[in-house]
């Protein structure tokens, strides 16, 4: 897992120099539907020269993007109609300097589906212009259906990956101590293997909006004493009775994101981004955190240590979990 963004929107670019980015990716998230032609991001200046960065979406004209470097003016276009729907869909623009080359993409996440367009002689964004584009002071126009958007100079966007909150309580030999403290070889409380030290510490700062949206575990609906946040992907330990009715084991594991049914968890999108953390014990293991059991992140263990639950599994569990939780059994 690599923390590969460039720029994120909300955030300030204030250690990069003024540059053309010879090779990059712009990615951005929009909730679905839209009703008509919408100027997703409109950002336009005269100083030094004259600068635009706009897109356009409409579910039958398809998606423009529009950029201008002084008197240099491209209009680059992946046609409609484009799948809309409900939901949410990611659009990319990416340009490479060595390679004279552009592609536009869009598709709703999670549906499988792209619609794609290629073409020569794009601009290059400067880190100036990024910096402008990501300010959070009203610079440029945002449509309020643009989730976040983001540049990295990698070929695709960087994957979704488990990770904890930096305030997250790790139980360590001497007593909890909060994710964002820890340091390598500190000794980790895990459920099956005792005392593990900590190999590696990634912190991260990502997207924290749309797909990459994280998650709240809520106090104290399985034990915990305070609300945990966490990646939609982290994995965590599940047990009940329900557990051993539906799957005739004491403990499942099961991905945070398909907890949030705004009981037992919530989606978390107040924040444009979220600083977090990802904690290399070599082999996955079980942390505890303030009563939650919570897998570390190291190389895949195979078969893991518990049944790990498919979506629809994972869907029937919380249905049952969340009554019980409701009826203040917890």
């Amino acid at each position: 897992m690599k923390n590969d963004w460039l720029a994120l929107s909300d955030l300030p670019m204030t250690d990069l120099p003024d540059r053309m980015i010879d090779d990059g990716l712009f990615i951005c998230e929009v909730a679905l539907p839209l009703a008509s032609t919408t100027v997703l991001l409109d950002w336009q200046t005269t100083e030094p020269e004259a600068r635009t960065f706009s897109i356009f979406l409409d579910q039958d004209r398809g998606v423009v993007v529009l950029h201008r470097q002084g008197d240099t003016i491209r209009r680059h276009m992946l046609p409609g109609p484009l799948p809309f729907g409900s939901g949410s869909a990611r659009i990319t623009y990416g340009w490479g300097r060595r390679s004279g080359k552009w592609s536009l993409t869009f598709g709703r996440i999670g549906m499988g589906e792209e619609c794609r367009a290629v073409g020569i002689n794009p601009i290059c964004l400067s880190t100036s212009t990024l910096a402008a584009l990501c300010r959070s002071d009203g610079a440029g126009s945002r449509h309020p259906s643009l989730l976040w958007f983001g540049v990295t100079q990698g070929a695709s966007p960087p994957e979704r990956a488990p990770w904890i909150g930096l305030r997250t309580p790790i139980e360590t030999v001497r007593g909890p101590v909060p994710a964002g403290r820890l340091t390598v070889g500190d000794l980790i409380c895990t459920a099956d293997n005792g005392l593990q030290p900590v190999l590696g510490l990634q912190r991260l700062r990502l997207p924290s909006r749309g797909s990459f949206a994280p998650v709240i575990m809520r106090a104290p609906f399985l034990g915990q004493g305070t609300d945990v946040l966490m990646s939609a992907d982290q994995q965590l330990v599940i047990s009940g009775t329900e557990v051993e009715y539906m799957f005739g084991v004491e403990e499942v594991l099961v991905s945070a994101g398909a907890l949030a049914n705004g009981s037992i968890a919530i989606t978390d999108s107040l924040h444009a981004s979220t600083d977090c953390i990802a904690i290399d014990l070599g082999l996955p293991e079980l942390m505890l955190v303030d009563g939650l059991k919570i897998l570390s992140h190291g190389a895949v263990l195979s078969p893991p240590s518990r049944k790990v639950l498919l979506s629809y599994e994972a869907q029937q569990l919380v249905s049952l979990t969340a009554r019980r939780t409701l009826q203040g059994a917890a």
